[in-house]
């Protein structure tokens, strides 16, 4: 069974991408707090994560960088060729379910998706 869940803070400025024909993706990092403190200061693993369509389209218009945000989905990795036709492998999250955890600057509610 692939199915992990992550609630942590956005890293980057969310965008939109069109690709193919008509969808719509977004590639970004979740910052994901560690139970444990090394030395006083908090630390956190940066996991990248890919959400399609509607749920992209949501992450765009409700959240910004830093807001805290819930994701359920699974794990997936893949590889490509780069520009050097070096093999690259990339470990990814892919999400399924958007859960938004802390209210939009000028609303009060959310809910799931």
């Amino acid at each position: 069974m692939n199915q992990v869940s992550f609630v942590g803070r956005i890293v980057r400025d969310i965008e939109l991408r069109g690709v193919g024909e008509g969808k719509i993706v977004t590639n970004n990092v979740i910052a994901v707090q560690r139970h444990y403190k090394t030395e006083g200061s908090a630390e956190a693993d940066f996991i990248p994560f890919v959400a399609w369509g509607k749920r992209a389209e949501l992450i765009e218009e409700y959240c910004e960088k830093g807001d805290l945000i819930g994701f359920n989905g699974k794990m997936q990795s893949r590889t490509y060729q780069n520009a050097e036709q070096e093999t690259v492998y990339v470990v990814e999250f892919l999400v399924n379910d958007v859960h938004f955890l802390q209210p939009k600057k000028s609303e009060q509610s959310f809910s799931s998706v």
